[in-house]
């Protein structure tokens, strides 16, 4: 969250949003946030612990965002990339880079692999004995090369978790997406 550098009155979009707890972060330093999630359980967990009046949950899919063109001046999304298909992917990367202003922040936090070899081993195979058949592709993927098709342009990279994770905070290009493609 910290990460994000969002200014005062700053309107967040948490994508995949799960259990809500990314979100009610937000709404606790008293940004407007609003989490979207396609699962039910989770957004009743969310809805169940906010506290906050600037904090709302909706049942939305990351693929067709329910808003209009440069409505948010933050977008997230949190370790949920890597359980969609590509295809699904990028189009969720697409959709958040449509729905958030034109120099606004994208922030993708997100697994990753350290350089160092050996650490990268084990944690390789220790994330894959647990995480679902689409973190193998995900890994290999070139997320950043995605991103910059999905007219995000990334500012700057974080490791974390001992280099098993990254924090990637991007920019939307200032001219809208969509235009780009059709011209």
């Amino acid at each position: 969250m910290n990460f994000t550098d969002a200014g005062i009155g700053s309107k967040i979009l948490d994508v995949a949003t799960g259990t809500g707890k990314q979100a009610v972060a937000f709404a606790r330093k008293g940004f407007d946030v609003i989490g979207v999630d396609l699962s039910e359980a989770m957004l009743k967990v969310a809805i169940d612990k906010n506290k906050y009046e600037n904090a709302r949950f909706e049942i939305a899919d990351a693929v067709n965002l329910p808003f209009k063109d440069n409505s948010f001046d933050v977008s997230c999304v949190s370790f949920a990339l890597h359980d969609m298909l590509s295809t699904v992917r990028e189009k969720a990367l697409k959709e958040m880079a449509r729905v958030t202003k034109p120099e606004g922040m994208i922030i993708i936090v997100d697994y990753a692999l350290p350089e160092n070899r050996i650490r990268r081993f084990l944690i390789y195979h220790f994330i894959k004995s647990y995480e679902g058949k689409y973190y193998l592709e995900f890994i290999k993927s070139d997320l950043k090369s995605l991103l910059g098709k999905s007219g995000i342009e990334i500012k700057e990279e974080l490791p974390v978790l001992l280099g098993a994770g990254r924090i990637l905070k991007g920019r939307k290009r200032r001219k809208n997406y969509r235009n780009e493609r059709a011209g």
